[in-house]
């Protein structure tokens, strides 16, 4: 008998699971997979997601339903569901629709030649639409937060009533790209074996300790995404990119928002508010006790698409002024301060970020939409205020501040960032 067949003999005694995946590096292998996602212009994509978040006094369960479909030529069906609502939005390549079925109510447009969710503000209705809008742009960049990664053993999951065989990425700990001081975290990632295309990921947390943070517990959470249809490629019917509204749906101009801005808040010029900044460790930080130095806080939460979307150019806005004196402040209107802490080290932003988590810090400054910008000048005056603001308009009134920041209105300002 030959070595060869005597070697292929062997493996196929071997027990499935010991039958560890392709001859080549986990993280290689997993940026070979996201690849696909990061280059592809035809898709249709189905996701079940469930997240779970539990301490020794709480136990929170959500789940989010999403489905993406695009086509070249401008068309799309993003859909999403979740216990904030539900919405469509689709394109045929002429028109735009957005549709909240529960408020039965739609906006149509014309496409816009820059991303329209990222002009205006988004009702909670949408934040599952506009996750399933960012799916493949996630699974695009998976790899990109990993240094290194290992195999596990073969498994077969069960996809959408189907056996699936599987390859397993799993990365935790000292795997991740950057570190949190007060939690652990670990993440697989199941491939199908036969099409290479992602399947499944589960995402955990764990904190390292149970000492209150800001007045809370902190919480171990754990996310699972299911991926019933991956499909790239792929040829869909004309109807999937049009929309017939239902006879009781009315057209309107604007979604109306419980977080529509109230009357003018007349601030330029006059004192900011006091803050008390609480970082994690406990230590507080008065914005008072920053006085002398100019200082940019940015009110955003992660389930806001123009929030997330203004990023890119908020980075490079970073790097151009942190140098010449610009402090930088993040504050987060999320419920589930974990959410913003995991989009922080996802997205590689360095600036100080707090958690309003009673609404008090937005609350001083009259916050009723987000996003929301405010520059406040070295003398501790407000010299910009504003709700939904664009990026151009910041660096112009950075620019205003001191002969230090008259080159940052020059820069480029287009947006660059997914939702």
């Amino acid at each position: 008998m030959s070595f060869a067949i005597a070697l292929l003999l062997v493996l196929a005694l071997l027990p499935r699971s010991s039958q560890i995946a392709p001859a080549k590096d986990a993280l290689a292998f997993l940026n070979e997979v996201s690849q696909r996602y990061a280059d592809a212009k035809s898709y249709h994509i189905e996701a079940v997601e469930e997240q779970t978040s539990n301490n020794e006094l709480m136990r929170s369960w959500q789940k989010t339903v999403m489905t993406a479909i695009v086509m070249p030529g401008g068309r799309y069906r993003y859909e999403g569901r979740s216990r904030a609502g539900t919405a469509v939005y689709i394109s045929d390549g002429i028109h735009e629709w957005d549709y909240l079925p529960d408020q039965k109510v739609y906006i149509q447009q014309a496409p816009a030649r820059e991303d329209s969710s990222k002009k205006r503000m988004h009702l909670p209705d949408e934040i599952a639409a506009l996750n399933a809008k960012s799916v493949v742009s996630v699974l695009a960049h998976r790899a990109d937060v990993l240094k290194s990664a290992v195999f596990l053993p073969d498994e077969t999951v069960s996809v959408g009533g189907k056996s699936v065989e599987c390859y397993v990425v799993h990365s935790a700990g000292d795997d991740f790209k950057v570190q949190h001081l007060d939690t652990t975290r670990e993440s697989t990632v199941w491939i199908d074996k036969s099409r290479k295309v992602i399947v499944k990921i589960l995402d955990r947390e764990q904190p390292l300790s149970n000492r209150v943070v800001n007045g809370r517990l902190p919480s171990a959470t754990e996310s699972t995404v299911v991926y019933a249809v991956v499909e790239f490629d792929q040829q869909e019917p004309d109807k999937t990119f049009t929309f017939a509204a239902p006879e009781d749906a009315k057209l309107v101009e604007a979604f109306s928002s419980p977080l529509a801005p109230g009357p003018h808040f007349d601030v330029i010029g006059k004192p900011a508010a006091e803050l008390r900044l609480k970082s994690a460790d406990g230590t507080v930080t008065k914005l008072s006790s920053l006085r002398g130095k100019p200082v940019f806080l940015d009110f955003w939460a992660t389930w806001c698409g123009p929030c997330k979307g203004l990023v890119p150019d908020l980075l490079k806005l970073y790097a151009e002024t942190e140098s010449k004196g610009l402090t930088w402040v993040g504050i987060d209107n999320d419920e589930n301060p974990d959410a913003a802490t995991k989009f922080i080290s996802q997205s590689h932003i360095p600036w100080p970020n707090y958690h309003d988590l009673d609404g008090s810090m937005g609350a001083a400054f009259q916050r009723n939409v987000i996003p929301l910008g405010i520059l406040v000048d070295a003398r501790g005056n407000i010299a910009f205020y504003q709700s939904g603001y664009e990026v151009s308009e910041l660096r112009a009134a950075i620019a205003k501040l001191g002969p230090e920041f008259g080159s940052v209105a020059a820069a480029n300002t287009n947006a660059t960032g997914p939702n």
